[in-house]
């Protein structure tokens, strides 16, 4: 093993506490956790995907990501719709509150870290995007091994 692994395990831990859903009501981004954000956002960014591929890009089960898309609907940010394709396939849309809603925590969070970094030569920020590009780059893949 690599000497380095150790503690790059620890700085992602730190990294994903600082960014992630610490607080003490277990909210992250206006009224919803880190997963129910990531399940709006990835349905955000794929317009009318199904339960299921929210669910696998997620990398959760289709009964998961259903119980997370409940919690999404009842907070008025997607609906259900049946697919005019196929009507087995429930499709989830984003309404314009889950839209205004996705918008607001990018925008705010995205500040916020140029805050963080704009100290930094812009260089060194084009180093820190490609290093973890290449870092997610290698999750996906161990994700089908």
């Amino acid at each position: 093993m690599n000497a380095n692994i150790p503690d790059i395990y620890k700085l992602l831990q730190e990294i994903a506490w600082c960014f992630g859903d610490h607080g003490f009501d277990g909210n992250c981004c206006e009224d919803m956790s880190l997963v129910e954000f990531m399940a709006l956002k990835k349905t955000y960014e794929n317009h009318n995907s199904s339960v299921q591929e929210i669910g696998s890009a997620l990398n959760f089960t289709k009964s998961g990501a259903t119980r997370i898309i409940d919690r999404l609907e009842n907070k008025g940010y997607v609906t259900r719709e049946r697919s005019s394709i196929d009507g087995r396939v429930c499709c989830v849309p984003v309404t314009d509150k889950g839209s205004q809603v996705i918008t607001k925590v990018m925008e705010k969070n995205t500040r916020d870290l140029d805050e963080m970094l704009k100290d930094l030569e812009p260089a060194v920020v084009e180093h820190i995007k490609v290093i973890l590009e290449i870092l997610l780059k290698a999750e996906r893949r161990q994700e089908f091994i």
